[in-house]
């Protein structure tokens, strides 16, 4: 009895559970299971092809004159250091710094009496060399008759006739020394290479002036033209593709206030200076009256022609992708704007702005602050940035 009372409540337990089951569960149908399902799909296709919108700007040229400021200094445009290839005893010196002198003129004489003597010897041998070759001709003309007549070997014809021409070697060479020692003699006058400006000396009357074959005197003038000057310069690494040969260029000195002198380009080490990173160039300039001095330092300013204008974009547009520094600009693609990351050469930095010296032109449109989820193909809905808000360091 008790058993039979157990399994009925049991029953009556489980046929309740299963009524309060049913009771609680929404009822839904197969066709609002479908309906859901699309919806769902739908609602997340259309929130995967919206396009993300971004602000843009388009770059701006840099205006700023085609030129580069540089500090040179000043230079004769020809200069010689004048010494001396005879030694003895300055006698007498003619020109002192400062003076102008002509291409030949006379600077210095050399008093060197035993060169005098040594060409005086040399002349009086060419003499003697000469009589005997002389004597020379007369033995081997004879030979030559006599040996016809049997009177003289072959043998001695042929000596005679090499005594002869010994004889023309050495007078030969005697004349030669004649020629040296007059060349010598001529070096004990010193004179001007070309026309300039005696600017340094180094020898007084009395003074001892040593030479040898092999090398000359120590420095007794410095002759310098500065009717004419050069500007010498250092152009840094990163203008030195843009200063030519034949640019203008003006130059001006602290101390002649007021007044700028026209200079042109003429020479290009064509070498970069690994030490300094720069490269020497020089520039001639006119020198009315000699007014400039040699050696004065200056304000250079050199015209310089740009193959392609520079443009500039906000600070906020360079981003860094696969270690590169790149802009996000919005190019327009079967008929939709999509993003492109582009590598550029960045040049100068303005603050708020900086320098793209290749990989933009005014017509693109950069993004501004590009997110860090834009990928390369993104669609994007564009937005032109206002100029004010382009230039400025508050643009995000």
């Amino acid at each position: 009895m008790i058993k039979r009372l157990a399994i009925t409540s049991l029953t009556i337990a489980s046929v309740v559970a299963a009524i309060y089951f049913a009771w609680t569960q929404p009822i839904t149908s197969p066709v609002t299971a479908e309906a859901t399902t699309k919806a769902s799909s739908d609602i997340g296709q259309q929130g995967g092809t919206t396009p993300k919108t971004v602000r843009v700007v388009n770059p701006e040229p840099l205006r700023e004159a085609g030129t580069i400021t540089l500090t040179g200094r000043t230079a004769p445009a020809e200069q010689a250091v004048v010494a001396s290839r005879a030694s003895g005893i300055a006698a007498k010196r003619l020109v002192d710094i400062g003076d102008k002198v002509g291409a030949g003129d006379v600077l210095l004489v050399i008093d060197a009496p035993e060169v005098d003597q040594e060409l005086a010897r040399a002349k009086a041998a060419v003499e003697q060399t000469r009589a005997r070759l002389d004597l020379a001709r007369v033995n081997a003309g004879r030979a030559e008759a006599l040996v016809k007549q049997g009177h003289v070997s072959e043998q001695q014809r042929d000596e005679r006739t090499a005594n002869e021409r010994v004889a023309e070697a050495d007078l030969a060479a005697a004349e030669a020394e004649v020629h040296r020692l007059a060349e010598v003699q001529g070096f004990l006058t010193v004179r001007a290479p070309f026309s300039g400006t005696v600017v340094s000396r180094a020898v007084e009357r009395g003074d001892r002036v040593s030479a040898n074959d092999s090398q000359p005197s120590a420095p007794l003038f410095r002759i310098a033209r500065l009717d004419e000057l050069r500007v010498e310069l250092d152009i840094p690494q990163t203008e030195a593709l843009k200063v030519r040969i034949g640019n203008a260029a003006k130059v001006s000195f602290a101390e002649l206030p007021g007044e700028v002198f026209t200079a042109k380009v003429v020479r290009r080490a064509g070498l970069i200076d690994q030490a300094s990173s720069t490269m020497r160039a020089e520039l001639t300039m006119t020198n009315p009256e000699e007014r400039i001095p040699a050696g004065l330092t200056g304000i250079v300013t050199i015209d310089i022609a740009r193959e392609r204008t520079p443009v500039t974009v906000p600070t906020n547009t360079l981003v860094t992708r696969d270690g590169q520094q790149k802009v996000a600009v919005a190019e327009l693609e079967d008929g939709e704007d999509k993003v492109t990351f582009r590598k550029v050469s960045v040049g100068r930095d303005f603050g708020e702005r900086v320098e793209i010296v290749a990989g933009l032109e005014t017509a693109d449109r950069v993004i501004l602050s590009p997110n860090a989820l834009l990928r390369e193909g993104d669609k994007v809905a564009v937005t032109m940035a206002t100029v004010s808000k382009a230039n400025g360091q508050k643009t995000r």
